[in-house]
């Protein structure tokens, strides 16, 4: 009776670890927990580009250039994504690029 509840109980766990095992956590998921939902769809639509570059930062410190607020919104709505303005100098060797590539 003993080693039926063991064998029992080591298959319930045997199942749950290769259950847990394959569960996949995105980073995504954990972006700004604190923050409130930004409807980021509802923005580009009601947004007028204007073509001035900014810097974008995700809550993992990982930085893009967008060509305008609009921009950075429409990539967050396609991409489920959570970039937010940050300061220029921030984006500092993407912008470096960038005017590479133009004077190129």
């Amino acid at each position: 009776m003993i080693f039926r509840k063991i064998l029992t109980s080591l298959i319930v766990f045997g199942f749950a670890a290769e259950v847990w095992s394959h569960v996949e956590i995105e980073a995504e998921d954990y972006f700004f927990p604190l923050e409130p939902v930004i409807n980021f769809c509802k923005m580009s639509e009601q947004c007028q580009h204007d073509f001035v570059p900014i810097c974008g930062q995700d809550s993992l410190g990982i930085t893009r250039m967008f060509n305008d607020n609009c921009d950075l919104y429409e990539y967050n709505c396609d991409e489920k994504k959570q970039y937010r303005h940050a300061k220029m100098d921030v984006c500092k060797y993407e912008a470096a690029a960038a005017e590479r590539t133009f004077n190129e």
